[in-house]
């Protein structure tokens, strides 16, 4: 569409009948001249403002130019944010304007009229009164507003043309204006040009940009910030009225989980949201939410019901509706086949829904669902730790559970969910049901030591005998393990004579098992193949059980010599179960590094087969397979007692030097049969910062110097994150980073440091902590667990939770912090 064009300041004039120039005054007829006819009106000499001065822009489209009448806006517009920006009224319109189609539908009845191209265009009745892009794609000033109501078109008589001035000089400054706008966000920001609408967004519309509910005249009044003055008596600690509190948290949950910056996350951001409203007995919202993560995007993701679903047959179950809760139940069980086999959210899931399970009576549905997931590796270790501390209460993540790691984490996982649920006794019988003894101790190690903890009388270890008749079938020494948890928990409580009381009863249940026998050696070559390893069971049984009471002989000085006979004692049943490494790998490499013809020589040789050469291969295959069974079995002791003694080289009031004598006896001995080399590189450091200011810790070094050839070992990782840390949190986090690619350790290690920061009223450098990790699901976690650890009522700092979630610009993060904000402010304190 093309206007005529004053021959004189060139404006493009819309009256096609104008004599004269609306702008310049000049005659439309007259010949192009350099000037203007006429001066501007008078009146825009008044204002300084007016027209063109020193410094000022000129009324065109260069640079800080705008074809607005100097000092008005359009109504509805914004102000100009500066000189930089010609088009800046039209920036935010034009980024989430919505799209026109050119069919009507159901949904789409509401017709508009482009003002620059003519093209009709059909919208949501909820766009009346917002910026719209036109239906025709080739149009070049899409971008207009449209009508506040829908109403036929009237036609008028044409005024006379001196009346019309006002009215085409403002209609042609808003075209002039939208195309900037329009040009602008098409050449300049391209990657913010709208699409069409998604199911998703039209609703978004609908429920933040259209036609708003009438609010319910007996809804309580909600404060930002959740502070409340004149409801001074309901606030928590702090003057924070936790209703209203949560109350702002889902709402800004609502509105991150519409956000377009969510894109790519809004499956994940729809189920925390799910969760949140679950969790806090908004059962349709909660519903509502698990219909959007499938309709953006998630049906490949349908999974991400299970855990809200999950929270909401918690939430039906408290309220005695058993009904709706096996529904949510049932519904949270169709899912399972969607979760993916090869991630640590199988196990997350796993124990979780066991816990439902056991608790709606469906105990052999509970078993199959651990039993098909049941590991020990890393992954499933940490699933289990998270799960103790966020599945119906919070904490902050512990390494005190047990001190060698589970070999059932998610049975283990499952009871403590139970008991943070209120529902000690079926967690009761949710471990006596395992079928693995190991596993059944394992779980009933942590039933006693939280029946310990809270119910115990001072100076006595079990309650009405409870604790005694668990464990009555269970061999003596893994009684004696739940002897020793139980007296952790009475540690717990600071109630020493309670300890005590623990250390006789499992001391008297280990009277029952059959000493260590001598380590075994390597045999020699003709003995080999006929070699067979002692049974590790119930020898790592054994020693699990003296370890886990070392540890609570080491809590006091009277009983520290104990603690270092029973190190001894654990030590000698893990060396009952394979040579020492350093022997086994040694025969190993020798057999391994001879080629094919000179091992088959050194076969006939020693088992004299008289060159039979079918003997040969075969003996030659057993000889290699008995050598491989004998380093696996060497390692697996190894790193078994590397890790006893990692963990037990603190413990109590200290057991770093015995640690240190046998780290250095074991790596420096001349018999290969007693050789371990112990003398690793974090082993010795944590031994240095152990051992600081003794003589001990100069022996260290000076063992160290020896054996690496080095001035000292590298400190322990944790010793210099922290002091990291002190300085600059960005930095801590680069250093962890640097170490390698994201492990599950790196991640509890992560998850660990943020708790413990905010449990220690370090919030904000636990959110400069966080912000710097580059990982989106590491920081995700780290922040919904800090959040959690620091909104807890004894913590008192919800507040600045929610100041830290009103800041984050990243909405998936923003969802994050609010998950944590709502199980912080809901938890129960333990």
């Amino acid at each position: 569409m093309d206007f005529p064009v004053c021959p004189s300041c060139h404006q493009s004039v819309i009256d096609d009948d104008a004599a004269e120039c609306p702008f310049c005054g000049a005659s439309m007829k007259a010949k192009p001249t350099s000037k203007p006819a006429s001066t501007p009106p008078a009146s825009d000499k008044k204002s300084p403002s007016a027209g063109p001065g020193k410094n000022q822009p000129s009324p065109g489209l260069g640079k800080g130019g705008s074809k607005t009448p100097p000092g008005k806006t359009p109504p509805g517009k914004a102000q100009p944010l500066g000189d930089d920006f010609p088009f800046d009224i039209e920036l935010t319109s034009g980024k989430s304007a919505i799209q026109a189609l050119p069919n009507p539908t159901k949904q789409r009845a509401l017709k508009v009229i482009c003002p620059m191209c003519d093209t009709p265009g059909f919208l949501p009745a909820t766009a009346a009164g917002q910026d719209v892009r036109c239906a025709n794609a080739k149009c070049v000033m899409p971008v207009f507003t449209a009508p506040s109501e829908k109403k036929e078109p009237v036609v008028q008589a044409k005024p006379p043309k001196a009346s019309r001035i006002p009215m085409i000089l403002g209609v042609f400054f808003v075209i002039i204006i939208l195309a900037g706008g329009g040009l602008y966000a098409v050449y300049f920001i391209p990657q913010s040009r709208p699409k069409q609408l998604s199911e998703e967004d039209r609703k978004a519309m609908e429920e933040l940009g259209g036609k708003k509910k009438s609010a319910d005249p007996n809804a309580p009044k909600v404060p930002v910030g959740g502070v409340n003055v004149k409801d001074a008596d309901k606030a928590e600690p702090g003057g924070v009225d936790k209703d209203a509190l949560i109350a702002d948290v889902l709402k800004m949950m609502d509105e991150a989980c519409i956000s377009n910056a969510t894109r790519h996350t809004k499956p994940y951001c729809r189920q925390l949201a799910a969760e949140a409203n679950a969790v806090t007995n908004n059962p349709a919202a909660a519903l509502k939410h698990l219909d959007q993560l499938l309709a953006v995007g998630g049906k490949g993701l349908s999974y991400y019901q299970i855990l809200p679903r999950l929270d909401l047959f918690w939430s039906e179950f408290a309220e005695g509706d058993l009904a709706k809760a096996n529904e949510s139940l049932d519904k949270a069980m169709k899912e399972v086949p969607n979760i993916p086999r090869h991630s640590r959210v199988r196990f997350e899931i796993a124990g979780r829904l066991a816990a439902a399970l056991v608790a709606a009576g469906k105990m052999p549905d509970a078993i199959a669902q651990i039993v098909d997931v049941q590991s020990a590796e890393s992954d499933a270790q940490l699933a289990a730790r998270l799960q103790i501390i966020t599945d119906g209460v919070v904490g902050i993540p512990s390494d005190s559970y047990s001190i060698l790691p589970w070999k059932f984490p998610q049975s283990v996982a499952t009871t403590a969910s139970l008991i943070n649920r209120g529902q000690s006794d079926v967690a009761l019988k949710w471990a006596t049901s395992q079928t693995d003894d190991d596993a059944k101790a394992e779980c009933l190690a942590y039933w006693a030591e939280d029946l310990a903890r809270r119910k115990a009388a001072a100076g006595s270890v079990d309650v009405d005998g409870k604790i005694a008749a668990a464990i009555q079938g269970l061999p003596p020494v893994l009684q004696a393990r739940v002897w020793a948890r139980a007296g952790c928990g009475r540690l717990a409580a600071k109630d020493l004579e309670g300890v005590s009381e623990a250390i006789k009863l499992a001391q008297a249940q280990l009277g029952q098992v059959k000493p260590p026998p001598a380590p075994p050696t390597m045999p020699e070559d003709t003995k080999l193949i006929r070699f067979q390893l002692p049974a590790a069971q119930p020898l790592l049984q054994a020693a699990t059980a003296v370890a886990e009471m070392t540890f609570l002989q080491a809590q006091s000085k009277a009983t520290l010599g104990d603690a270092e006979k029973s190190l001894d004692l654990a030590m000698a049943y893990a060396d009952a179960t394979a040579p020492s490494l350093t022997a086994a790998e040694q025969r190993h490499e020798a057999f391994g590094q001879l080629q094919p013809r000179e091992q088959r020589e050194f076969i006939d040789k020693v088992f004299k087969l008289m060159k039979n050469a079918a003997r040969i291969r075969a003996v030659a295959g057993q000889y290699k397979e008995v050598l491989d069974g004998i380093k696996n079995a060497s390692q697996q002791r190894f790193d078994f007692e590397k890790q006893l003694l990692t963990r037990l080289r603190g413990a109590g009031v200290g057991l770093n030097s015995k640690v240190w004598i046998i780290v250095n006896s074991r790596s420096t001995t001349d018999d290969i049969e007693k050789r371990d080399d112990f003398f690793t590189a974090e082993l010795a450091g944590e031994l240095i910062e152990g051992l600081k200011g003794l003589d001990e810790a100069r022996a260290v070094a000076g063992a160290w110097t020896v054996k690496a050839n080095e001035p000292a070992p590298p400190r322990p990782m944790l010793i210099e994150f922290n002091e990291r840390l002190k300085k600059d949190p960005a930095d801590a986090v680069k250093f962890v980073e640097g170490k390698g690619p994201r492990t599950s350790e790196r991640d509890e290690f992560f998850l660990h440091a943020a708790a413990e920061l905010a449990a220690t009223k370090h919030l904000a450098k636990a959110f400069k902590f966080i912000t710097a990790i580059e990982d989106p699901q590491e920081k995700q976690e780290c922040y919904r667990l800090a959040a959690a650890i620091a909104a807890r009522p004894r913590q008192g700092q919800a507040e600045e939770v929610w100041k830290e979630a009103r800041s984050v610009t990243q909405q998936t993060d923003k969802i994050a912090i609010c998950r944590g904000l709502i199980d912080g402010l809901i938890t129960p304190e333990k």
